[in-house]
């Protein structure tokens, strides 16, 4: 294991981290995420009220709740600061979050332009400004807060937490990818195209976000990655039957589950590649 990784795993032993700690901690996460999280919504269906900007705005607030359930298992149970998921100095480097996001979105432009050119008949332009402007300010100002509390669980919390069971570092991001993975598995795409190529499709992606937070030492990359992964989805190039229910400027009529698994493993090997090709951040 790297020295990067070492310090980021040894994290966790600034606090209190006895085993019956997780075993509280992670249910009370999960409760604050899935029950106190989703009562807006519920209350919404119950109403009757069908308007896809506060379904958005919901849902969102179902992971600010498991951001505010980790906060309080991290402070209280655990005994440490919320900042020690995030680095060793305590500190969230912007300039990291910065490049790794714009080298993802040159990726994610590329992927989605390549596969106009191959199925030009796939993507239609779907901009609707009326709609469009409702949902822009939206995305851009929670989607990375909904994409940074999940940073924050499944590769902060999750990977240090296992990093007190094994120090093996290819068991670390898997086992964390699988956590990762299995509530996404809920998405209407595993309903529509099959659990086992869409889980395969959030497995990689699990596994390039542990990657490089171990890798870097830090979850700047990770967060940087998945933000700009999640907001390009949610208004440049989406599809019918997504989970993010947003206005994109494009829409693909149908979801390639294989087209997007095999440009995913290669998109994230080139993002490997190029980030680290001097060495860790």
């Amino acid at each position: 294991m790297s020295p990067q990784a070492d310090r980021y795993l040894d994290l966790a032993r600034l606090g209190c981290n006895d085993w019956w700690r997780y075993l509280i901690g992670v249910p009370v996460i999960v409760f604050f995420w899935l029950v106190l999280g989703y009562v807006p919504y519920y209350l919404l269906m119950a109403a009757g009220i069908a308007d896809p900007r506060l379904d958005f705005v919901a849902v969102n607030l179902s992971i600010f709740m498991m951001l505010a359930g980790l906060a309080l298992v991290v402070k209280l149970i655990h005994r440490r600061a919320l900042s020690t998921l995030v680095s060793p100095d305590g500190r969230l480097d912007w300039a990291r979050m910065r490049r790794s996001a714009a080298t993802w979105v040159a990726l994610m432009a590329v992927v989605t332009a390549a596969e106009h050119a191959l199925f030009p008949e796939r993507y239609y332009f779907s901009f609707n400004a009326a709609r469009f402007f409702v949902f822009l300010p939206l995305v851009v100002l929670l989607t990375p807060l909904q994409c940074l509390a999940e940073e924050l669980v499944f590769r902060g919390y999750a990977m240090q937490g296992l990093g007190l069971l094994t120090r093996r570092p290819l068991a670390i991001v898997v086992l964390s990818s699988l956590i990762f993975t299995a509530p996404h598995l809920l998405n209407p795409e595993a309903q529509a195209h099959g659990v086992v190529i869409v889980a395969a499709s959030y497995v990689t992606m699990g596994m390039l976000l542990a990657t490089i937070a171990l890798r870097d030492g830090r979850l700047e990359l990770a967060i940087g990655v998945h933000a700009v992964n999640n907001v390009f989805l949610g208004l440049v190039a989406n599809y019918d039957g997504s989970a993010l229910m947003t206005e994109s400027l494009f829409t693909a009529r149908e979801l390639d589950p294989v087209y997007s698994l095999v440009m995913l493993i290669v998109a994230a090997a080139v993002f490997y590649g190029w980030t680290f090709r001097r060495g860790p951040e």
